[in-house]
């Protein structure tokens, strides 16, 4: 957290330095606090700073401004504001542009600060808008060379840690049934709620970007919901699991639901698919005859076995599409 502050803290102060002298620098920019509004704007929104990015701002920022200038040719004050912001919003969705909608709406609002609308002339606009684009400029190339975000690789390197890590910990529990290992602890829930945290606000932060429509295609926003439905299942399973006695790891025996379900969450923890099956408890009964187990929490494990693998099955077709 500490990090992360600092870093943010050191990107801000440098693309506010480098832009406040710029700014004094070139005469051209008559009011400094255009590209340093839009600065921070553009470091608070969080964008995922590639080239990309960078093209999508300015060109939002650029179209926002043309459109507050038409506006404003009619209206003035805060009535042409929202009329702006009515015409501006929808149009910066419909380009794919939305990430640049900050500092669009930020042009929108300075320009409310013309006493009069007649002053707002199209050298005004054109001026101001470009040092506001000079101001995303800045802020991009200083996020692109210092500790630049790639918000939608962390979000597919945490998918993908979880995968690895369901995978570890089935793995562990296989070789506890077969006698190669001692039982495994499970898994924190912590740890997979924080998780599955960092992935909710990485897919909330890349939908405004450039990655949203690739998000949609990709459907995360069902991904996202299916992870936390396997970690409920999970934590559950594993919690029914730990309550059986150890003699339920002894020597395989033919048709062991057990094992065959730990066999195909590992097969759909790999992105296999693989045939949905119905729930049939007598696999079950048999193990608890068999073995002298309790049959309830047996039935109360293969219960929970059920949805957890349906949700795995599920998330591995989402995955293909």
């Amino acid at each position: 957290m500490r990090s992360a502050l600092l870093r943010n803290s050191l990107r801000l102060g440098v693309a506010a330095f480098l832009t406040a002298a710029l700014s004094l620098w070139f005469e051209r920019i008559a009011y400094v606090w255009y590209p340093m509004l839009a600065v921070v704007t553009v470091m608070e929104d969080g964008d995922d700073l590639s080239l990309q990015a960078a093209r999508v701002r300015v060109f939002g920022t650029i179209t926002g401004g043309l459109v507050t200038f038409l506006v404003h040719t009619l209206l003035s004050g805060w009535p042409g504001v929202l009329v702006s912001l009515l015409l501006m919003l929808p149009l910066l969705r419909w380009l794919g542009w939305q990430s640049a909608a900050g500092t669009a709406t930020l042009v929108s609002l300075m320009f409310l600060m013309i006493p009069s609308h007649v002053a707002l002339n199209w050298d005004y606009v054109f001026n101001r808008t470009l040092d506001t684009a000079v101001g995303c400029v800045i802020a991009i190339v200083v996020g692109l060379l210092f500790w630049p975000r790639r918000g939608f690789d962390r979000l597919v390197r945490l998918e993908d840690g979880l995968r690895q890590g369901y995978a570890a910990q089935l793995e562990q529990q296989r070789d506890w049934l077969e006698g190669r290992g001692e039982r495994p602890q499970p898994l924190p829930p912590a740890k997979l709620s924080r998780d599955l945290v960092a992935m909710e606000q990485l897919l909330a932060q890349e939908r405004r970007g450039p990655h949203g429509q690739r998000l949609q295609r990709q459907h995360w926003s069902q991904r996202l919901q299916l992870w936390g439905a396997v970690q409920h299942h999970w934590v559950q399973w594993e919690r029914l699991l730990g309550g059986l006695p150890d003699r339920l790891g002894q020597d395989a025996e033919p048709g062991d639901p057990l094992r065959a379900g730990m066999a195909r969450m590992a097969a759909l923890l790999r992105g296999e698919t693989l045939p949905a099956l119905a729930p049939d408890p007598a696999p079950w009964q048999t193990l608890a005859r068999r073995r002298s187990l309790p049959l309830l929490p047996l039935l109360a494990l293969a219960q929970e076995q059920h949805p957890l693998l349906a949700s795995l099955r599920t998330l591995s077709l989402v995955a293909r599409c």
